[in-house]
């Protein structure tokens, strides 16, 4: 293995701040390498299966809750892509968090079902939008007993322990010709090179960062077929987009700030950004 960047991560145990969705960690990594053989940036060293699915477990978000809006506005823009692949039939979203995609899944027809490993989420997803979620993750999906049209991983792929073996369960329980969908990171964007390790997405709950070539490489070990790769776009309040940035650039927060306090007079807005550096995937089993 190559090594990229040394570890900047403290070895302060910070559980739930390190993989609650909105955590504000970026910076905060442990030490990137690059394997020689096929490409594949990771952290190396980084937690143990056993570590991850408990830190996960026990994750709270309360900040992802005051932030719904800009969630539904970014899965409805799913939806829409997922769409022209099968716009209806049994749906799985693995890592599925409080809901929000499957609740909007339910509305355009599909027949869902979700597995997510925070104990909390699970609770909001029946609380918020009457969802009944298997606690647990994707190692959990055989119980449901069933194959699926449509499988989902939603900023999943980045944070698992083994990323095959995630997408080979995907896979046996899809039907032939069901669909596989997914977002992750993309390392190889031009965002991400010309940041370098200034990139924001390198955080310590992030332990693979993928590739165009590297998910290509890992859906053909998956015996998944490749439909289409899209540049991947996320939706948020412009107060997110302060909270994150505080720790991204102090600079750009000072400004936003400044911008939210004259121009926008404190409206709470919502931006579409899309710099290249998150892709979204569409694959198929044949």
């Amino acid at each position: 293995m190559q090594i990229i960047y040394p570890a900047t991560a403290s070895k302060r145990a910070d559980r739930q701040a390190s993989y609650a969705c909105t955590n504000a960690g970026h910076g905060e990594y442990y030490q990137l390498v690059r394997c020689r053989e096929c490409g594949l940036y990771y952290s190396s060293p980084r937690p143990a299966a056993a570590n991850l699915e408990g830190g996960y477990a026990e994750l709270t978000d309360d900040l992802y809750m005051q932030e719904l809006s800009g969630r539904i506005l970014t899965f409805r823009r799913n939806l829409a892509n997922l769409s022209g692949y099968k716009k209806k039939g049994d749906l799985l979203d693995v890592g599925c968090s409080v809901g929000v995609f499957l609740n909007e899944a339910r509305k355009k027809g599909y027949s869902v079902g979700g597995v997510e490993p925070s104990l909390w989420c699970v609770k909001q997803a029946e609380k918020r939008f009457g969802l009944k979620i298997h606690s647990g993750t994707d190692r959990e999906i055989k119980r449901f007993g069933r194959q699926f049209d449509v499988v989902t991983l939603w900023d999943v792929l980045e944070h698992v322990d083994n990323p095959l073996a995630t997408l080979k369960r995907c896979r046996q329980v899809l039907k032939p010709g069901g669909i596989l969908a997914f977002s992750t990171v993309d390392i190889g964007s031009h965002y991400a090179r010309l940041m370098g390790k200034r990139w924001p997405w390198l955080m310590k709950m992030h332990i693979y960062y993928f590739d165009k070539n590297t998910i290509k490489e890992y859906l053909k070990k998956a015996d998944l077929s490749l439909i289409d790769i899209k540049k991947y776009h996320h939706t948020v309040s412009f107060n997110y987009l302060i909270y994150k940035l505080e720790k991204i650039s102090p600079w750009l927060y000072w400004l936003t700030k400044l911008l939210k306090r004259t121009i926008l007079l404190n409206k709470n807005i919502y931006l579409t950004f899309g710099l290249g550096d998150f892709m979204e995937v569409y694959a198929q089993k044949l």
